[in-house]
C-alpha cells in the first residue's frame, strides 16, 4: 500500500488507500508549525497497513499537527486517540486538522511535555488513561547529547504507566541506528519486547544540506568516538553489502559533498509487563 506525500505550500495530502478506511488525509500546517515529512508518511503507512494491531484507546506522543492521531482515528476499531504535543501552534493546527478530516469526536490534543501535560485539567484527563491505553504512536526526533535515542527511551519508559498488558508501540527508528540498538531498547525499558519492523521507505538521501541532519551525523560520529554502538549507512557507489559508520560517512561527506543514505522505518514494541 505505497502512499504519497504531496505538499502544496502549507497544505499536504497524505494519500494512502483511497478506497479503504484511511483514504486521503488533508493536513494544514501553517508557517511555524510542523510540516509532514517522509518519516511522517511511513508512520502513517504503518498505521494503515498494520491497522489490525490498533484498536481501543491510543496516545500519539509528539503529535505535531495531528497526522498519526488522525490516521489512527480513521480506523473503525479505534475509539479515541489523544495527542501529546509541546507546541501550542502545532496543537491548534492538530485540532483543526482533526475536524477537517472528520475525526474531531475521536481525538483530543493536550499541551504536554512528553507525558506531563502543562494544564491541570489535561493532567487529570491523561491520568485517567493510565493502565487503560491499548497503543502508542511516536514519530520521535533525535535527542541531543547522547546516542540520539534518548526520546525513544523516554517514550517506552513512560509507556509502561499507560499501556494495558499486550499493548503496542509503533516507534519510528530510522535505518542508520541499526536493529541492535532498537533491540537494546528492551533492556533499557523493561517490560517490552521488540517485534520487528512494520514499515520502511526505499533508500533516501540522509540530506546533509539540512543543518539538523548534519548535526545528527556529527553527534553520531561523536558517540562512536566515545565507544558507543556504530551507526550504519549504505555505500551508494560500492557493493551493496558495504556499509559506512557515522565517522566514515561524515569524512566522506566532508571530502566529496555526497550524502549517505538511509531508510525511515517504524518498529513494533509489545508491552508484556
Amino acid at each position: 500500500m505505497p502512499g504519497s506525500l504531496s505538499p502544496d505550500s502549507h497544505r499536504t495530502l497524505l494519500t494512502l488507500d483511497q478506497n479503504g478506511p484511511l483514504g486521503t488525509i488533508e493536513i494544514l500546517h501553517p508557517a511555524g508549525t510542523f510540516a509532514p515529512t517522509p518519516a511522517t508518511l511511513i508512520a502513517v503507512e504503518a498505521i494503515a497497513e498494520k491497522r489490525a494491531l490498533l484498536s481501543g484507546t491510543g496516545l500519539d506522543w509528539g503529535s505535531g499537527v495531528g497526522c498519526l492521531a488522525i490516521a489512527a482515528a480513521r480506523i473503525e476499531t479505534v475509539g479515541s486517540v489523544t495527542g501529546l504535543e509541546i507546541s501550542s501552534e502545532n496543537l491548534v493546527a492538530a485540532q483543526r486538522n482533526a475536524a477537517r478530516n472528520g475525526v474531531a469526536h475521536k481525538t483530543a490534543f493536550l499541551l504536554s511535555e512528553s507525558f506531563s501535560p502543562l494544564r491541570e485539567d489535561d493532567r487529570k484527563f491523561l491520568d485517567a488513561l493510565r493502565g487503560q491505553t491499548d497503543f502508542i504512536l511516536a514519530n520521535v526526533p533525535s535527542s541531543e547529547g547522547d546516542d540520539g535515542f534518548g526520546y525513544r527511551r523516554i517514550v517506552l519508559r513512560g509507556a509502561t504507566d499507560f499501556l494495558r498488558p499486550d499493548g503496542v508501540v509503533f516507534l519510528n527508528v530510522s535505518y542508520q541506528y541499526g536493529t541492535d540498538r532498537a533491540r537494546l531498547l528492551t533492556e533499557a525499558c523493561p517490560g517490552f519486547v521488540w517485534d520487528g519492523i512494520l514499515a520502511s521507505t526505499d533508500w533516501v538521501p540522509f540530506d546533509l544540506s539540512r543543518p539538523d541532519l548534519l548535526q545528527c551525523l556529527q553527534a553520531y560520529a561523536q558517540e562512536e568516538q566515545r565507544g558507543g554502538l556504530a551507526y550504519t549507512f549504505p555505500y551508494p557507489e560500492g557493493p551493496q553489502e558495504k556499509r559506512l559508520s557515522a565517522r566514515e560517512a561524515l569524512v566522506r561527506f566532508q571530502k566529496t559533498g555526497q550524502n549517505p543514505w538511509t531508510k525511515w522505518q517504524v518498529h513494533l514494541f509489545r508491552f508484556r509487563t
